[in-house]
């Protein structure tokens, strides 16, 4: 163990400054796919969006006598079904019901699922949890944003790795040094752009994202009068948060690096 810790030590001095971006940039790649492969898989079912449920628990409502009797109604249908939620990621949606768990990007897939863990002429999802799910997962989420961020993160990895690193040149009495050239400016210029492209559409993706789920929820709450809960997944926002954060902090420090350059080299030439 001690020999692997010299050993590993012996590297740090080589590691540069475009070495830690990069490192930042693989954390956001592999973030950000998690995300977008949300409830693709049983395995990735609690990587979700929006999360709708039956409840039993219904508060009185103050209103007319009509909407009293319209929860009422809808209490009724949805009261043998509180064991069922659908959840929606960017990819595919997840069926819990019945203490299992399955996952299809096709609607028609989990409602025969539905289908047939009800017996008679039972209606598995009476206020159609998952055809909502689907809709939103089709006509309110957006996630070519996500695939492009995704991309252009991974092309500034790629450029960050052209970087120069240290390097022994002789010297002019001989001997050798360690030096470490200036990185291309033009190379620079372009991964920042990149960058900053890639941390404005996480920005516009995580934004959207968060604002509608949490629309979605409450109004699936609202127009149901309470008969269906929605939830937004804390983890898919985490996710998409903490990459945007670090896309910036990528931004930011390349920047840093760039403006610094700039300024050794003005004060080389003066």
């Amino acid at each position: 163990m001690a020999r692997f810790q010299v050993g590993w030590y012996r590297f740090i001095p080589y590691l540069g400054y475009h070495h830690v971006l990069m490192i930042l940039l693989l954390f956001v790649v592999v973030l950000l796919s998690i995300l977008i492969a949300g409830c693709t898989s049983e395995s990735l079912s609690g990587i979700y969006l929006i999360a709708l449920s039956y409840t039993s628990e219904v508060s009185e409502l103050d209103g007319s006598e009509g909407i009293a009797e319209a929860s009422s109604t809808l209490s009724d249908l949805a009261a043998n079904h509180t064991s069922l939620e659908i959840r929606a990621g960017y990819l595919g949606m997840c069926l819990l019901v019945a203490g299992l768990t399955i996952c299809s990007r096709s609607q028609e897939t989990l409602e025969a699922f539905v289908h047939r863990t009800v017996s008679g002429d039972e209606v598995g999802d009476p206020l159609s949890l998952i055809y909502a799910a689907a809709r939103f997962r089709s006509e309110v989420v957006f996630v070519a944003l996500l695939f492009v961020s995704v991309a252009f993160a991974f092309f500034a990895i790629l450029l960050l790795s052209t970087f120069p690193g240290w390097h022994k040149e002789e010297g002019s009495d001989g001997s050798d040094r360690e030096v470490k050239p200036f990185p291309s400016r033009a190379v620079s210029i372009v991964s920042l752009a990149v960058l900053i492209v890639a941390s404005v559409l996480s920005l516009l993706s995580s934004f959207w994202q968060h604002l509608s789920s949490a629309a979605a929820s409450t109004m699936s709450s609202v127009f149901t009068y309470g008969n269906v809960v929605g939830s937004i997944g804390p983890a898919a926002m985490a996710l998409g948060w903490v990459s945007t954060f670090l896309l910036l902090t990528a931004s930011v420090s390349l920047l840093v690096v760039i403006l610094s350059i700039r300024v050794l080299r003005a004060l080389v030439d003066n």
